[in-house]
């Protein structure tokens, strides 16, 4: 019998989750009230990363497999949705203020090159000439790695549920406002006064994922993050380069677009923008970058980032309820992290277990115990 499937949340990683299914041809259905990519996945900056050869966190694989998908995603998923989401390489450079920094950034590049990776230090002057636009006198100079691309993450999200319904994926309208299981199985949702019949459900709704962990009687430990970014146009089209210093980044999506960002509230859900953080994003730019001082400021937006209570995703089965599962808590890393998370949950629901990526660090359930 065909498992009726229903994804409750239109964003990034439900999209992805539901994307995979279809493409094994799994019946899916997503519920989604505000509109696709209508929260984060369509506010985010979408800079990809790979991760770093240090990293020794749960998460490296998750991030490795993510970045590696978007390599071929970007091959394959514009003709499965009909459209481009305009991804694009460009380089990235880390900059270093000061000595201890420099030295850390040094013993990095040589983590990398240990890896027979691609990795190279920039005095201030030869980054100046590099890249035409980071000049900051504050600059001591920049670890450029090997790794860095951008996607438009409102289009990429866009394009996931596009594919999704040209191979059969249905998008409802509405919001899940019950679930309803018994003897220990997911029987189905609620969506206003519709009830919608379910043999698996998964929630991926971000932050408001939390809004029916009472329906479960187990916690759903995930709260907004809000962040604020900011989208330039420098006088004169520029190189494809960027930045990152001290968790914040300035990087051309492309040559007449420049995003710079990023701000971490604590905010509930408000997602209105503050001149706070306009003058916070720009300080940081400017003092890296003289160039952009008359560079016009075409948009500023906010987003709400699911985070969880450990900084790690919730992804598995309910324990208590067989066919329920979660996706939630990637943080600031949703799109990153969108295809192996996709790929993965696909997996533990069409066969019980994932072979792409270990869930075990990620397992819902772990806050219930």
């Amino acid at each position: 019998m065909t498992k009726r499937i229903i994804i409750c949340g239109g964003g990034v990683i439900g999209g992805s989750v539901a994307y995979h299914l279809a493409k094994a041809g799994a019946e899916v259905t997503i519920v989604e009230k505000d509109g696709i990519a209508a929260g984060a996945s369509g506010g985010a900056a979408g800079l990809l990363s790979r991760p770093s050869v240090t990293n020794r966190t749960p998460l490296y694989e998750l991030q490795k497999l993510g970045f590696s998908m978007h390599l071929e995603l970007s091959k394959t998923l514009p003709e499965e949705a009909g459209f481009g989401y305009d991804f694009a390489f460009s380089s990235r450079a880390h900059i270093a203020t000061n000595i201890l920094e420099k030295q850390d950034l040094e013993n990095l590049i040589d983590e990398y090159q240990k890896s027979q990776l691609d990795a190279e230090w920039l005095s201030a002057e030869t980054l100046q000439e590099t890249s035409d636009w980071i000049d900051g006198e504050r600059i001591l100079g920049a670890a450029v790695l090997p790794g860095s691309a951008s996607v438009d993450a409102y289009r990429y999200t866009l394009a996931l549920y596009t594919a999704t319904e040209r191979m059969g994926g249905i998008v409802k309208s509405g919001e899940v406002t019950k679930l309803i299981h018994a003897d220990r199985q997911i029987q189905a949702v609620e969506v206003g006064s519709q009830r919608i019949e379910a043999d698996t459900v998964l929630i991926a709704m971000g932050p408001w994922s939390k809004m029916l962990e009472n329906d479960i009687s187990q916690p759903i430990p995930v709260q907004p993050l809000k962040g604020q970014i900011l989208k330039l146009r420098p006088e004169n089209p520029v190189k494809m380069y960027g930045f990152n210093y001290d968790g914040n980044y300035c990087v051309a999506k492309n040559p007449e677009v420049i995003v710079a960002g990023t701000t971490e509230e604590n905010a509930g859900f408000d997602t209105g923008i503050t001149r706070s953080a306009r003058d916070q994003i720009l300080e940081f730019a400017l003092n890296f970058s003289a160039y952009l001082e008359n560079a016009e400021l075409i948009e500023q937006t906010a987003c709400l980032r699911p985070l969880s209570q450990d900084g790690l995703p919730l992804m598995g089965e309910v324990e208590s309820i067989q066919g329920l599962y979660i996706a939630t808590g990637h943080g600031r890393q949703g799109i990153l992290l969108s295809p192996s998370s996709g790929l993965a949950m696909s997996e533990l629901i069409l066969t019980g277990k994932s072979t792409s990526v270990d869930l075990a660090a990620f397992d819902p359930n772990r806050f219930a115990r």
